[in-house]
């Protein structure tokens, strides 16, 4: 008999959505000669990895698809801004079509035009917006494999 299937909590999915796009980092990283550590704490306050020695944080995410951007919780935005860089990687929405699904971004946030808002979800919860299209973000790299694609879209907590 073959057991049921039984999906995986939201909490774990976040977590390992996070993991898969740090990975996925990574990787395109030092394909392209940069020196990687990934931080073995998954908890590390201060970073998610040092590329070249510097501090780097990794956000793996469905863009808040109104504001066409990034969006962190307001408690994240000091490790944000005291990173070397942001890396975004844009996971697939499930029900819209995304040109930029799978994109790797690269933000600056010590860019001096660096734009971002605050923005309030239909259920309240409070949020900081960095928009996808600006000059301290931008496309470095796309995902083209669609396995890994498919998997970031399943580990998804989105609705879209």
């Amino acid at each position: 008999m073959k057991p049921a299937y039984k999906p995986i909590p939201i909490e774990q999915r976040k977590v390992l959505q996070g993991m898969m796009g740090e990975r996925i980092v990574a990787h395109f990283l030092r394909k392209n000669g940069h020196i990687v550590e990934e931080s073995l704490n998954p908890f590390d306050s201060e970073k998610d990895m040092l590329v070249d020695g510097l501090p780097c944080e990794v956000k793996t995410q469905v863009p808040i698809v109104v504001e066409d951007g990034f969006a962190i919780h307001p408690n994240q935005i000091n490790k944000i801004m005291n990173s070397h860089r942001v890396y975004w990687v844009c996971v697939p929405t499930t029900r819209n079509v995304d040109i930029y699904a799978g994109c790797i971004y690269e933000m600056d946030p010590k860019d001096e035009n660096l734009k971002a808002h605050r923005w309030s979800a239909h259920d309240g919860r409070q949020s900081v917006v960095f928009p996808r299209v600006q000059k301290a973000m931008k496309i470095i790299g796309k995902i083209e494999d669609e396995s890994l694609l498919e998997q970031l879209r399943n580990l998804s907590t989105s609705y879209l």
